[in-house]
Parts: C-alpha cells; sequence; structure tokens
C-alpha cells in the first residue's frame, strides 16, 4: 500500500477531472489517497471526510500524521508551482503529472516546470508531445494517458432520462460541447459552423469565464453553463455529435482531452479540430480548416446511427479506462521506490 498526497489546484467538486479519476482509481486499488481539497468554490466544513475507502479529502490545515500514514508515502504534484510543497510530507517519492506544456498562456510555468522536474522521482505525461519535451530533461517519463470512467458515461449510449429543463425544446440536430469556455475555444469556428447550419442546435455547456461570457451570439447557440459531473450523461444522451472545437496552439497540440473518452463511452461521433491526440485515431472525425470542420460533422451527424462504427468508438472507449491507466503508473511508482531503496 502507497499513502498518496494530493495537494490540489481545484474544489474537488468543482470541476471533476483527471486528478479525481486517477486519485479514485488509486484507491480502489488499495492505496491510502489524501486529497488537500482547495475549498475556494465550496467550503469544506468537516476537517476530514472519507469520500470513498481509503479515499480522503481534507482542509489544507490538517496534519498528514492525523489522517494516519500506510506504506511510503508518494507527493503527487500536477500544478508545477506547487513544487514548493516537495519536502513538506517527509516523502519517499515525488511524482510530477505533467498535464500541460509551458507554452503560450502557460509559460509563466516554465521555471517552476524547470524545477519541478529536477525534484521529481517520475513524470507522467498525458501526450506525446509532453513526452518528448519532458525526457529532454528526465530519465524517468512515462506515457500516462487521458481516459474515461466509462461506467458514467456509457448510460448515454441510450436515452434514460427526460430531456433537462434547460435543454432546446425542439427536435433539430443537436452538436454539443462540454468543458471550459475559454481562450483555448475556437470562437471564430463556432461562428462560422452555426451560420452555416442555422437549422442546427449549438449546445456549449461549461463555466462561461467574465471575460469570455457569450462570445458568440447565435439565435442558435445555447449556453447552458456549469454542470455538476454527475448530470453529464443526463446531456450527453441527448447530443447527436459531439465537438472539441479547440484552437491549435502549441498549448493544444500537448493536450489530451478528457471529454473525448467521455463521449466515446456514450458512442458519440465525435468531431474535433486538428489536435494531434485525437487525429490519432480513425474513430474520430478531424477538421483541419473550418469548412472541413463544417463537412465532417455534416457527415458525423448522419453516421450516429451507424452500428458498427458507433461499437467501435465504444471499444476504444472501454480499453481507455482511469483503472488501466492507475495500474500502469503504480507499476512505475513502485520500480521507481525499490531503486531508490537500493542506492
Amino acid at each position: 500500500m502507497l499513502t498518496i498526497v494530493y495537494p490540489a489546484t481545484i474544489d474537488y467538486e468543482w470541476m471533476y477531472q483527471r486528478p479525481q479519476q486517477l486519485l479514485k482509481a488509486f484507491a480502489e486499488l488499495g492505496n491510502r489517497v489524501v486529497f488537500y481539497n482547495y475549498d475556494y468554490f465550496y467550503k469544506q466544513q468537516e476537517p476530514v471526510i472519507e469520500l470513498y475507502p481509503n479515499f480522503f479529502v481534507c482542509r489544507a490545515e490538517v496534519p498528514l500524521k492525523d489522517i494516519g500514514v500506510e506504506g511510503p508515502v508518494v507527493l503527487w504534484i500536477t500544478y508545477p508551482m506547487h513544487v514548493q510543497y516537495v519536502g513538506k510530507f517527509n516523502e519517499d517519492l515525488v511524482v510530477f503529472d505533467a498535464l500541460d506544456e509551458p507554452a503560450g498562456e502557460f509559460e509563466y510555468w516554465a521555471k517552476d516546470v524547470n524545477e519541478l522536474s529536477s525534484k521529481s522521482d517520475i513524470i507522467f505525461t498525458t501526450a506525446k508531445k509532453l513526452y518528448d519535451y519532458h525526457t529532454q530533461r528526465h530519465d524517468n517519463v512515462h506515457m500516462c494517458p487521458n481516459a474515461a470512467d466509462y461506467d458514467h458515461f456509457s448510460k448515454a449510449q441510450k436515452v434514460f432520462a427526460q430531456k433537462p429543463l434547460d435543454f432546446p425544446k425542439n427536435n433539430r440536430p443537436t452538436i454539443g460541447y462540454y468543458g471550459a469556455l475559454a481562450t483555448w475555444v475556437d470562437w471564430d469556428l463556432i461562428r462560422y459552423i452555426s451560420n452555416q447550419n442555422r437549422h442546427f442546435n449549438f449546445v456549449m455547456i461549461g463555466p462561461l469565464y467574465d471575460k469570455f461570457r457569450n462570445p458568440v451570439k447565435a439565435n442558435n447557440i445555447y449556453y447552458l453553463g456549469r454542470k455538476d459531473y454527475w448530470q453529464l450523461p443526463e446531456y450527453l444522451q441527448w447530443l447527436d455529435v459531439c465537438m472539441i472545437p479547440f484552437k491549435v496552439t502549441p498549448m493544444i497540440e500537448g493536450c489530451n482531452p478528457i471529454k473525448m473518452y467521455e463521449y466515446l463511452s456514450a458512442g458519440k461521433a465525435v468531431i474535433t479540430t486538428d489536435m494531434p491526440e485525437t487525429s490519432q485515431y480513425s474513430q474520430i472525425y478531424v477538421g483541419r480548416t473550418k469548412e472541413e470542420f463544417n463537412q465532417k460533422m455534416r457527415i458525423a451527424l448522419l453516421d450516429k446511427e451507424n452500428e458498427e462504427r458507433k461499437n467501435e468508438r465504444i471499444l476504444l472507449a472501454k480499453n481507455n479506462s482511469w483503472h488501466h491507466r492507475a495500474e500502469k503508473a503504480l507499476e512505475e511508482m513502485e520500480k521507481a521506490l525499490k531503486n531508490k531503496e537500493g542506492k
């Protein structure tokens, strides 16, 4: 058993993403997980909550010894600025789970990324571009792409609940996206496809940051706001085609989107821009220009009822589970611990 300590960057309940998924899988595989909550949006009342067996969500001031340690302590870091926590938990192993390249709007991370890399025993990366970046700086780097909670999102393979009250009331074809609505979304592309397809609904689910509130206005675009992770299948079931309309920037070239695997778990046809981490799959439609994106989106709409293609998408999702990722990561952590003991 390992005790895996994670200083969080977001509230546990705010955006349910890779850290929560992987850490939950570690706990389910028999390890103790301590998630130090960044309770900015939701103030955690209890000092410690055992959310699942061996999975503890804690306020920042709770000492690790009060929760209890079983086996070697692993410090798991995803945010480069959290290099400040190295050494604070008397840890036996430091893991840097690298999610983004220090490029574009994250360029200011570079100094902390370099420092954290030098203090880490293992680096995991979500994408090939990140792997190539870190192997130039570290000798123990491993690919650990994103994945999906198949059991959760596979519910949306068929209609299982009533249409949400804020969902479009008409029966037009519906193209959808969920996730952060921020600078990496290609709003010019959204404007183009909504203009070209006035008879389609475009449903955008996710937090609308002030700077980008309603960035494209059209009668067929619906901004539904942030939804709880547990609600997402209720919306996903009503989408005909799912999209990932990201600008292809240096940062996005190193992005392995979780939502791709979640969309596939629901058997949905998926259209993305020309991202290296999505274009490697034949099950994904890729638009390299706005015109091609629009064309492929329409083809995907026709393809949504093709059972053979749908089953291919579902199989791809099944083969990319969080448990599979966690097992591989644990193997590498155990190897690294043995190597440190042998030195």
